[in-house]
C-alpha cells in the first residue's frame, strides 16, 4: 500500500467519524514527555533485548483534537538516538492517530484508557520508513487540566526504510493538557 493509499484512507475515516463530532464541544490537547524505542526485533542477543532500548534523547510531543467523548485524532513526534551495530542515528518519527476511548465520559471521572491506530513514518540512518501503529493509551488527570500520559505503540514497517530498524516498539510517558472546558 503506498503512502497515497493511506493518506486517502485517513480522509475516508475522518469524513466518517466527522459527524460525531457535533454531538459534544470539541477541544485540543497537548503533550511533551520522553519516549523509549524498543528495537530490539531480530538482532537482540540479551535478555528482552534491554540493551537495544533507545534513551539517548528522547523527546516526544503530540497534539489531540478530542472531537467527542469517545473519539480524539493526534499528531505526534518522536525525537531520539539510535545505536544498532555499532553505528549512531538521530530517530525523527511523525505518526497521525486515531484514538478510541474504551469508557464512555460519562464512566471516567480521571482516567482515560483508549486504543490507537496510526500511520506514520520515520527517518534514521540516512533512510525513511512508513508504518502502521496500532497501541494502548493511558491519562491519568490528577487537575482539571493538567494529566499523565502512557503510551505504547507496535510500528510495524509496510516498506522497506532502514534495514538497523525494521519494526519496533515505542513508549512514552509525559505531561497532557487540556485546551477547553470539556471533559
Amino acid at each position: 500500500m503506498t503512502f497515497k493509499n493511506y493518506l486517502l484512507l485517513t480522509l475516508c475515516l475522518s469524513a466518517w467519524v466527522a459527524p460525531l463530532a457535533a454531538q459534544e464541544t470539541p477541544y485540543f490537547k497537548a503533550s511533551i514527555g520522553l519516549n523509549i524505542i524498543d528495537n530490539s526485533n531480530q538482532s537482540s542477543r540479551g535478555f528482552w533485548g534491554i540493551e537495544d532500548v533507545a534513551f539517548e534523547s528522547p523527546l516526544a510531543l503530540g497534539v489531540d483534537y478530542q472531537a467527542n467523548d469517545q473519539w480524539s485524532f493526534g499528531v505526534n513526534t518522536s525525537f531520539n538516538t539510535l545505536k544498532e551495530l555499532g553505528e549512531r542515528s538521530k530517530f525523527f518519527g511523525m505518526n497521525a492517530d486515531a484514538n478510541y476511548y474504551i469508557v464512555k465520559a460519562e464512566g471516567r471521572n480521571f482516567i482515560d484508557f483508549y486504543g490507537i491506530m496510526g500511520a506514520g513514518f520515520y527517518t534514521a540512518f540516512d533512510n525513511t520508513g512508513i508504518t502502521v501503529n496500532p497501541g494502548l493509551g493511558f491519562n491519568y488527570w490528577f487537575l482539571e487540566t493538567v494529566g499523565v500520559n502512557l503510551t505504547a505503540k507496535a510500528n510495524f514497517e509496510v516498506n522497506s526504510g532502514a534495514p538497523e530498524v525494521q519494526n519496533f516498539y515505542q513508549y512514552s510517558f509525559g505531561v497532557i493538557f487540556r485546551m477547553g472546558e470539556n471533559f
